[in-house]
């Protein structure tokens, strides 16, 4: 989510985490789905209002 909400890609996600790409691509549209919003940004926003991740998670401080 942290990786998502600092707008990282897709392709960037899976070099950091060591994954596949497509396994990436999955994993944000599995958690946006389970957030019930189709929109990255929108998936951030709620994050952070949820408390699942803070503005110190997103901007690395």
């Amino acid at each position: 989510m942290a990786l998502v909400a600092r707008g990282k890609t897709d392709w960037e996600i899976s070099q950091i985490l060591g994954i596949g790409q497509e396994t990436a691509i999955q994993h944000v549209k599995d958690a946006r789905d389970r957030y019930g919003v189709t929109k990255r940004t929108l998936w951030a926003i709620r994050a952070l209002f949820d408390g699942q991740i803070s503005f110190a998670d997103v901007f690395g401080r």
